[in-house]
């Protein structure tokens, strides 16, 4: 239903964004990967809080010992998201907020976080200057951008924060959205119909 991405470096040190593993295959496959390579995971942060992003923080809450970071502003629709899921799950409250220009450390590894709210109040990117690639949630996807009918979405915020903070980014930054396929900033300036860049 959703990316869930798993990084990691040199020194074996690990995040997990958008932790969506609710199955017992899909928490076997997490786990099982962890094991196999030797990894320790350091953080688990959520780009926004609509249930299939969070699916998985309880396994890795209680597998781990982490809690997730995300932005307060999606706090208040957490047990609407946990009631309205088709799979149900038990949130997993925040063990820290996260905010613009915040980052997130694991190894050598560094993610500044951008606010880039729309399609959720709280929505976050996640970028890594030394990496070139940015992880964007719901916000950017290949070709396309979030929705913005559901709870707190706001189509001309989603819009500014994709401009102002994701476009302005080095044009051959990849894009890890949260569903489908990576991309690129300038394919999507030259491409997203709902930019209109040029």
């Amino acid at each position: 239903m959703v990316n869930t991405y798993l990084l990691y470096d040199e020194t074996k040190e690990a995040a997990v964004i958008d932790c969506g593993a609710s199955t017992a295959a899909e928490k076997a496959q997490l786990s099982d990967f962890v094991k196999n390579n030797g990894l320790t995971l350091k953080q688990l942060v959520n780009t926004h809080l609509h249930f299939d992003h969070v699916l998985g923080n309880r396994f890795v809450y209680e597998n781990y010992g982490l809690k997730p970071k995300y932005n307060s502003g999606d706090e208040p629709m957490q047990k609407t998201m946990s009631r309205i899921s088709p799979i149900k799950y038990d949130p997993v409250l925040a063990g820290d907020y996260l905010n613009e220009n915040d980052e997130i450390s694991f190894g050598n590894t560094t993610l500044k976080v951008f606010q880039t709210p729309g399609h959720s109040p709280g929505s976050l990117s996640f970028y890594s200057e030394k990496d070139g690639c940015v992880f964007t949630g719901d916000a950017l996807f290949h070709l396309d951008i979030g929705r913005t009918d559901l709870w707190g979405g706001n189509h001309s915020e989603l819009i500014a924060s994709i401009r102002e903070k994701l476009l302005t980014l080095p044009a051959e930054t990849l894009v890890y959205p949260g569903h489908e396929e990576p991309s690129t900033i300038e394919e999507e300036k030259l491409y997203n119909p709902h930019l209109n860049i040029l």
